[in-house]
């Protein structure tokens, strides 16, 4: 990856590329356009662009039904659904693969996928939209966006936070963490994940006019059935774990109290028709099966793979005591830095890393910061407990409540489970005021897998008026902190936001 001086323009971050195919769109909102609160490196754009890539990779290995009937069946149970669907206007696709696993699965920004063994075990059509609802649900919830977000963290290392990966297109990001198609960062979750799927699926059902309840059982007879035929029920359950406890769950959203809207049974068409029609049509060999991968491998190259290998010895120039500005006219921040260090801008203008002459390494493929500083701003994508009813995550880094306390430390634990060899330095974590805003600091410790060497990364993070929060994230080895940190005080001090710009970047 080549890193550009400072530039002027605007570019759309990871060469994100909008679909031109005629989409089918979600119309409506249940609750808040922003959701989930997990980490997401993504736009919707982006999004949009790996499920396009991702569909076209898995098409070439899954045998398409190839039936108008059938498609134009699970199309129009599509639309019904995501209709009630919140969130952003993806554009949804349904289809159905001549697969005789039960399965489904959807990748980010929309496309969707059913097997034909999924319709030949539903016992109705409200079974089979529990299904989809399921999958419709991932995608508004942005899940699959937030895994391979913090794949790539993993591979990236604090660069993602920052100008650093700017200029990778979605392309090199997702080939860094297993490439598109049949890739577990997209189509595996963890309980949490599925059970916030599962508790918004029961309400677009509801919202459909479809009984939630169907969707348990759906989950329940697959579970009493799979004894008898693993072979053609282990890709769905082991890509949708559902344990009593789940399934539990599943039952007490099911039976909450929702407005019921009227809407006839078998909306979408004959179901039993549809069934019988597609169990008619020509079977594809076993050899067709969906290819599954440990979603391990795809970041063979971790933090940890790197500490094993050659260290190298890095040394940068200590910080220049003049300073100069970054600055543009409808820039969102202005900051003053060491004079002699160089800036790098992220490709969707939001992300600035600051660093000296030899604080940036190319080393293993991956370009690795190892002194400098990152300023950028993330805006929390929300809180899912508005839409799915389940209680928010309990954090266990920064204590308290607050927007900027649930965001710092959803950044923190995306930082820390995606980089191993750094951990949080327990009792660092401090409160402040900065322009009447609220200000928490805090400190992340570990060794470098280039240096071999311990290293230091001091977080700041402050509210904005616009609901998001500005980070900072400084970073040199332990030992040489000290002498860097009069900088780094410095660029704190001259940091100003420009609430005018972030207000017109809405």
């Amino acid at each position: 990856m080549r890193i550009s001086e400072v530039s002027v323009g605007r570019s759309v971050c990871l060469a994100a590329l909008m679909l031109a195919a005629l989409p089918l769109n979600s119309s409506s909102q249940i609750g808040r356009t922003d959701q989930g609160q997990s980490f997401n490196l993504f736009s919707p754009q982006q999004e949009m662009e790996i499920g396009r890539l991702s569909a076209a990779a898995v098409e070439k290995q899954l045998p398409p039904a190839l039936d108008a009937k059938v498609d134009e069946y699970i199309s129009l149970l599509g639309r019904i659904l995501i209709l009630r669907a919140p969130g952003e206007r993806y554009p949804y696709s349904f289809k159905i693969a001549n697969v005789s696993e039960v399965n489904a699965f959807a990748f980010p920004g929309g496309p969707i996928y059913v097997t034909r063994g999924a319709i030949e075990a539903a016992r109705s059509e409200g079974e089979l939209a529990g299904v989809l609802a399921h999958e419709i649900a991932h995608v508004a919830l942005r899940h699959g966006a937030s895994q391979a977000s913090k794949a790539y963290l993993a591979q990236a290392g604090l660069c993602a936070l920052g100008g650093l990966a700017g200029d990778v297109a979605v392309t090199d990001v997702i080939g860094a963490i297993g490439g598109f198609g049949f890739n577990t960062t997209f189509l595996k979750y963890n309980l949490e994940a599925e059970s916030e799927a599962d508790a918004l699926a029961a309400r677009i059902m509801t919202r459909a006019g479809y009984d939630p309840r169907e969707m348990t059982s759906f989950f329940r007879t697959l579970h009493r059935r799979a004894r008898g035929d693993v072979s053609k029920l282990q890709t769905f359950l082991g890509d949708h774990p559902s344990p009593e406890s789940r399934i539990e769950q599943m039952d007490r959203e099911a039976a909450r109290p929702q407005p019921h809207p009227q809407m006839p049974q078998g909306a979408a068409g004959d179901f039993s028709l549809i069934q019988s029609y597609v169990s008619g049509l020509p079977r594809v060999s076993d050899v067709a099966r969906l290819v599954r991968r440990d979603p391990t491998a795809a970041l063979a190259v971790t933090e940890e793979a790197l500490i094993n290998q050659m260290v190298i010895n890095v040394r940068a120039e200590r910080p220049s005591p003049n300073s100069r500005d970054y600055w543009r006219r409808g820039f969102w921040f202005r900051v003053a830095y060491p004079e002699n260090w160089r800036a790098y801008p992220s490709s969707d203008d939001l992300g600035v890393t600051f660093a000296p002459p030899g604080g940036i390494v190319e080393a293993h493929g991956q370009t690795r910061l190892v002194y400098g500083a990152v300023i950028n701003r993330y805006k929390p994508i929300g809180d899912n407990s508005l839409w799915t009813g389940l209680a928010q995550r309990s954090f266990r880094y920064v204590g308290g409540r607050g927007e900027l306390t649930e965001a710092t430390n959803d950044l923190i634990d995306s930082v820390l489970q995606n980089n191993r060899r750094l951990d949080f330095a327990r009792g660092s974590d401090r409160r402040g005021k900065n322009d009447g805003l609220t200000v928490i600091t805090l400190t992340l410790t570990g060794r470098s897998p280039l240096t071999g060497r311990g290293e230091r990364a001091q977080l700041y993070t402050r509210e904005l008026d616009n609901g998001g929060i500005v980070y900072a994230i400084f970073v040199t080895p332990d030992d040489e902190y000290d002498e860097f940190r009069p900088a780094f005080e410095r660029m704190l001090r001259g940091l100003k936001i420009d609430d005018g710009a972030l207000q017109r970047d809405k």
